[in-house]
């Protein structure tokens, strides 16, 4: 029946160290009412390692989303978009950078890399509510129906 039917939440993977930046990514993201699962993670080691699903991160989801500073403790955010750049094409998830940078050789970089948006910190709320809203609606028309059971 449809009542048992639902989509599956979007997994959404947030790189940020600062931790004001990332509440207030965490509430954006709250704020556009669409159904997810967030996770944070504040090094590119931490990062990685979720994302080749290592250590404590064996049964960590693949994202959907990831939402990524490009300037973290550790590295740079792009170490991390290397590693998804590895993935089969049809498994890479959706890539936005957050940055407080001005550097356009930066930007230049991350979109030969392949991200999807760049948006300069402060993120201004509708830009990343179109982004989100954005990412959903392509995940509406390629990810399957879960039934209750499975959900």
């Amino acid at each position: 029946m449809i009542n048992e039917l639902k989509t599956k939440p979007m997994e959404i993977l947030l790189v940020e160290d600062g931790l004001t930046d990332a509440k207030m990514t965490i509430f954006a993201v709250r704020r556009s009412q669409v159904h997810h699962r967030l996770t944070l993670m504040r090094t590119v080691k931490q990062a990685n390692r979720f994302l080749q699903c290592e250590t404590i991160y064996s049964q960590a989801p693949t994202p959907d989303l990831i939402l990524l500073d490009l300037m973290l403790p550790d590295g740079n955010g792009l170490e991390i978009l290397e590693v998804v750049n590895q993935w089969e094409k049809k498994h890479r998830p959706t890539v936005v950078a957050l940055t407080a940078s001005d550097d356009s050789s930066l930007r230049d970089r991350c979109q030969a890399m392949g991200i999807h948006d760049y948006m300069k910190k402060p993120v201004h709320e509708r830009e990343f509510m179109r982004v989100i809203r954005d990412h959903k609606k392509l995940m509406i028309h390629s990810t399957p129906l879960l039934s209750k059971s499975n959900a």
